[in-house]
């Protein structure tokens, strides 16, 4: 799994890169908010005759990061998988249900659904 297409490396094209991720990463946490669920209600006086109400709310981040070789083309790459141009990283949203795809898979789909990489193809 890898994919493929032009890449512009230092102000040179390069036709037929091939990119392969080589790392992702997924971490989440678990933050507390709290909010108030009910206001406080005052007497014309200005004090209070019904406290503020409030509730902890759980906010869940999850976030993925993958880093990736780039290769002149897959040639290059499969005769010496240590001797790739440059390093690309970046993160996306990971789908940890049962049903999601694969988190290589995804990192390489959050690779394509940005404009540097659109036009590559799976290969």
């Amino acid at each position: 799994m890898a994919i493929q297409g032009k890449y512009t490396y230092k102000g040179i094209d390069i036709a037929d890169s091939y990119i392969k991720v080589n790392s992702v990463n997924y971490e989440t946490h678990d933050n507390s908010i709290e909010q108030e669920k009910t206001a406080a209600v005052y007497n014309s006086d200005g004090t209070v005759k019904t406290p503020a109400v409030m509730e902890t709310v759980w906010n869940k981040k999850s976030q993925a990061n993958y880093s990736a070789k780039i290769y002149k083309d897959k040639a290059t790459r499969d005769a010496n998988p240590n001797e790739w141009i440059t390093n690309v990283a970046g993160g996306f949203t990971m789908s940890v249900v049962s049903s999601g795809k694969n988190p290589v898979k995804q990192a390489y789909d959050a690779m394509k659904a940005t404009d540097d990489y659109k036009d590559y193809t799976d290969v």
